[in-house]
């Protein structure tokens, strides 16, 4: 009796392992965009997301762009570059505590309530949708209408196709590991002054 339970134990926790790595594979089930109060541009990645929200913004489904965090220091994610690809500098609300995906909900949704927007479309690169979706979700408690939006890299490559994928893939799987059990609240709570 206790070797068939034990049997069934393993046979439940493999099923699991192999059903987590097939689904890890897939990153990337973009929505389909619409108008929306704001974009908001997740920094990190390369230059592939700045330029997917420049691409929204202009297309126009939202007037303005939220940068978390803006950088002056990292281009990709900075106003300059924003205002270079044709956004406004007066259309791009800059956000400058974030320091993970946990901060840049928290933040963004600070700065919605702010100028009391209740829809976005949220954009950051193609493996990182996921991991986005799951903290935006569940941070936002229905409270927003999110869209979530794939950028491409900047060579307008998935993130399957670079040479580095592996790393990609095994980065990703292991951070969405650690926000589906809630560790982002250990590792990188901000702030609730």
């Amino acid at each position: 009796m206790k070797l068939r339970i034990a049997i069934i134990i393993i046979c439940i926790v493999l099923m699991l392992m192999v059903t987590s790595v097939i689904d890890s594979f897939n990153h990337n089930e973009t929505d389909i965009p619409e108008k929306v109060d704001v974009i908001i541009m997740l920094g990190g990645g390369d230059k592939g997301r700045m330029e997917k929200a420049a691409e929204l913004y202009h297309e126009g489904y939202a007037d303005y762009v939220i940068i978390t965090p803006e950088s002056k220091d990292i281009y990709p994610q900075s106003t300059e570059f924003a205002v270079e690809l044709g956004i406004p500098e007066d259309a791009i609300i800059k956000e400058y505590e974030a320091t993970s995906t946990y901060t840049n909900a928290v933040e963004s949704f600070k700065i919605m309530d702010e100028y009391s927007f209740d829809s976005a479309l949220v954009v950051t690169s193609d493996y990182h949708l996921k991991r986005s979706k799951l903290i935006y979700d569940r941070v936002s408690d229905g409270q927003y209408d999110l869209k979530y939006i794939a950028a491409l890299s900047e060579d307008g490559e998935k993130w399957n196709e670079r040479s580095y994928s592996d790393r990609i893939w095994f980065s990703e799987f292991y951070k969405l590991w650690g926000y589906w059990l809630g560790l982002y609240n250990f590792i990188d709570e901000p702030d609730t002054e």
